[in-house]
């Protein structure tokens, strides 16, 4: 049995300036303005009747009722099997919700979103489901939102503006973009969902250029606590539009992403290039002299690793805006010798996302990520890259283990763009930079070995800090889509910032429903797990 949905509930009139939903806000009734008839369905009606909390099966039959087979997939189905098995880290695959739900357009999650509401069952909403923190975007017993159905990509007539739907990849997006010379500032690992990145900040090959993926949003579609679907923009809801630039999953589910279109030629030159030990000095010095050009030539980026595959290595990935293999900007790094792989060429922005996600992407292995970052200094490079190996040591005997530190530049450009379209709550400050992005991540095999890999990364973390805070280089910010379940990005954007994320919480989802109902990923009021591993 199958109901129709007849009309999205929208906000058209003055909304009070303390509250966003009404005190006397009813579930029922805004089910029904949304085309559902509870009555309909008795263990709704009854949930309507009693006021009480009730299992997620409730909820799970109640959206299968309402929507059909084809949009609720439940444990017994040979889907719901494949969509877990497809997660990328092994601790989200071991997480199993009571229905996946795989809505089709924002009303369907409106819907979703009040019958969470009315039955108490919690959900998540998975992107691209490429999260190492374990519940950031599945969860156990309840309602897992799929956007695998909702994956629309478009560029206005003029071009100037590209929409996407958060079932996108950025290699679908990139892909969908490329005929039209067009591109936008998003992810660089080709299957990275385009919602959990644009939320947490964005990184992209070209930000030196055009600021982080948050700072290219124009707009987006939103499903608040109480159903309503809403245009947010810096114009229209202009607080809750500053709280989406990096403030995660805390104020609403976005449903589409209007950003600023990009034009582009359809190939630039990139890729990596593998080092031995020899080498390490003048990487480092390349790493930061690049760092410090930014505002020279912002098309260059750069990501040095230091990594371990029986002998320690050095990856260093490339890339420039352009179809341009001897940018002069690059040329310090062009003149290093002795590369033992180089896939260095001019493709696609598409093609260089499949290429540094690789073959060995570690999907479905234990996947854990660190964070922290310090000023861009030469010196607390090579401080990172020996206590990264003094440490690994400890580990080595771990079955399949992949390690690796990465450093990355927050530069001089990204910072000043942090201000633009009225700024975005991280707390960066142009004064500040650049500044050295640092991320530990580590791929295993067995679950028995968490404790210790994490252990390991916390104390690579935690010497390095305490090196640069004695050297007054350290910076207290923490980029979300890096941070490990113990690590509080929130608090890392400072006090203020906080506070005016957690007020703007308040107004627009006074129940909490993103709090309670949604209690995966980063939350206002602390990191997803407590203490140290």
């Amino acid at each position: 049995m199958k109901f129709p949905l007849f009309s999205a509930a929208l906000v058209v009139g003055v909304l009070a300036q303390d509250s966003f939903e009404p005190v006397n806000f009813n579930i029922t009734e805004a089910l029904v303005d949304n085309g559902v008839n509870i009555s309909a369905i008795p263990e709704l009606a009854n949930l309507a009747e009693r006021s009480l909390l009730s299992g997620c099966s409730i909820g799970c039959n109640s959206l299968k009722l309402i929507f059909g087979d084809d949009q609720v997939e439940t444990q017994s189905e040979p889907a719901y099997a494949t969509f877990i098995g497809a997660f990328w880290s092994a601790q989200q695959r071991e997480i199993s919700p009571q229905c996946i739900f795989k809505p089709k357009k924002a009303l369907d999650v409106s819907t979703a979103v009040l019958i969470s509401r009315l039955t108490q069952c919690p959900f998540a909403v998975k992107s691209g489901g490429h999260s190492a923190v374990p519940g950031g975007s599945n969860v156990d017993g309840g309602i897992t939102v799929s956007f695998e159905k909702m994956n629309l990509v478009s560029a206005s007539p003029d071009k100037k503006t590209v929409s996407f739907q958060p079932g996108n990849t950025w290699f679908s997006v990139y892909s969908a973009l490329e005929s039209q010379n067009l591109a936008v500032i998003g992810g660089r690992v080709s299957s990275v969902g385009v919602g959990g990145l644009t939320l947490g900040g964005g990184v992209s090959f070209f930000s030196s250029m055009y600021g982080l993926a948050c700072d290219n949003v124009l707009s987006y579609e939103l499903v608040t606590a109480s159903g309503i679907i809403i245009n947010v923009s810096q114009n229209s809801f202009p607080d809750i539009y500053w709280a989406l630039r990096g403030g995660g999953n805390n104020f609403g589910i976005v449903t589409q992403f209007n950003v600023a279109a990009i034009p582009r030629a359809p190939t630039m030159w990139g890729g990596s290039r593998v080092y031995l030990a020899d080498a390490f000095p003048a990487l480092i010095d390349a790493y930061y002299n690049l760092g410090v050009k930014a505002k020279v030539d912002g098309k260059a980026h750069q990501i040095l690793s230091f990594a371990w595959s029986q002998v320690q290595l050095a990856t260093v990935e490339l890339e420039y805006a352009d179809p341009v293999p001897n940018a002069p900007v690059m040329a310090e790094y062009n003149a290093i010798p002795g590369a033992i792989v180089d896939q260095t060429a001019v493709r696609s922005l598409a093609e260089l996302t499949v290429l540094l996600e690789g073959p060995a992407s570690g999907s479905g292995l234990r996947q854990a990520f660190w964070t922290w970052t310090m000023k861009l200094n030469k010196g607390m490079a090579n401080v990172t890259k020996n206590i990264f190996f003094e440490e690994l040591n400890a580990v080595l005997d771990v079955a399949g283990l992949l390690p690796a530190v990465s450093l990355q530049v927050i530069t001089d450009p990204i910072l000043e763009r942090t201000s633009v379209r009225g700024g975005n709550p991280l707390g960066l400050s142009p004064n500040d930079g650049p500044l050295m992005n640092v991320l530990v991540a580590a791929k295993w095999e067995n679950k028995a070995d968490d404790t210790r890999i994490n252990k390991f990364a916390a104390k690579v973390k935690d010497r390095v800090l305490a090196v640069a805070t004695a050297k007054v280089k350290a910076h207290p910010y923490l980029y979300m889509n890096y941070a490990s379940p113990w690590q509080n990005p929130i608090a890392s954007y400072g006090a203020a910032n906080k506070a005016r994320l957690e007020a703007i919480s308040k107004k627009y989802d006074p129940a909490g429903v993103f709090k309670k109902l949604q209690p995966g990923y980063f939350k206002l009021d602390g990191p997803p797990l407590s203490g140290s591993p």
